[in-house]
């Protein structure tokens, strides 16, 4: 909409209500609404996200994992470096806000949010069907219609990792004899390379060592760079540090998945107002194959 804030005139004409409804909800903080020198204002933008995400009856509802009153936030889902220190970052800006984080792969991640035991799920989960990430593994878990938000955390790169023996595909790898570190089946990283293990015509048995897991891209990196493995795809946060190298496979988006009843709470709103500082942004674009182009956006 053209204009940031309305009045309670044009909000209530565009929620469809009267003003006095409106001021009752605003009151009770079940739409987005400030109050300045005594008069209410409406954001436009979040307005519109209200009424697009249908949360109007679910909005004040508390998240049941909250105990501590909208101070705790608790994430589950894939691995990453970068992600561990902007959360790192995010507490020590807030230290009244308790975030905890889980790695334990994007489909776990995923079935953990659907149970009820996180507010977010962290994912980054391919679909080659549209060249996409995420959204067709989100439709597999509502439980009814358009019931998660999916918003992109960052954008990443993902690829080989090696130190002396380079390889641009599985069929290299396996003409090579190289052996191979692999990711846990519920993380999207493996996802990924099962895919193109199968879009190369290969099976686990032609790679050495494809059956060899590790559960973050900080042990991928140490195998490599130890000699206990010689490739293994990862992103790029720890090449530099342990002097091995990069071969881009794609760029993919690690997104954060949250059910509409968390998106408008304050706990999340405030992490997502961090996220959309310039400082926050600089900082995640100058990590080695990371970009905050889409960071805070909803894809659906």
């Amino acid at each position: 909409m053209d204009k940031e804030f309305l009045n309670a005139e044009e909000a209530a004409g565009l929620l469809q209500i009267n003003e006095k409804k409106l001021y009752k909800l605003a009151h009770d903080g079940e739409i987005p609404a400030t109050k300045v020198t005594g008069k209410w204002l409406f954001p436009s933008d979040e307005l519109v996200r209200f009424l697009n995400l249908s949360s109007l009856k679910n909005l004040k509802y508390r998240y049941k994992l909250t105990p501590s009153a909208g101070k705790l936030i608790l994430m589950t889902g894939s691995d990453d470096p970068l992600l561990q220190l902007i959360l790192g970052w995010f507490n020590k800006e807030y230290p009244e806000m308790l975030m905890f984080y889980s790695n334990v792969g994007s489909k776990k991640g995923l079935n953990i949010l659907k149970n009820g035991l996180s507010h977010i799920a962290l994912s980054h989960i391919y679909d080659p069907s549209g060249d996409s990430y995420n959204i067709e593994a989100v439709k597999e878990i509502e439980k009814k219609d358009n019931n998660y938000v999916v918003i992109n955390l960052f954008n990443r790169e993902l690829g080989f990792i090696y130190k002396d023996k380079k390889a641009d595909s599985f069929n290299e790898i396996a003409d090579k004899k190289l052996r191979f570190i692999n990711r846990p089946p519920n993380s999207g990283t493996r996802i990924l390379a099962d895919y193109i293990l199968s879009r190369e015509n290969l099976s686990s048995e032609n790679i050495i060592g494809y059956e060899q897991e590790v559960s973050s891209h900080l042990e991928i990196a140490e195998h490599i760079a130890e000699g206990k493995a010689d490739i293994g795809i990862g992103n790029a946060f720890y090449v530099d540090l342990f002097g091995l190298h990069f071969n881009r496979i794609k760029t993919e988006s690690f997104d954060m998945i949250l059910d509409k009843d968390f998106y408008f709470s304050e706990e999340y709103q405030l992490f997502l107002e961090f996220l959309n500082k310039e400082d926050i942004k600089s900082a995640i674009d100058s990590f080695k194959g990371y970009s905050s182009e889409n960071t805070g956006k909803i894809k659906i």
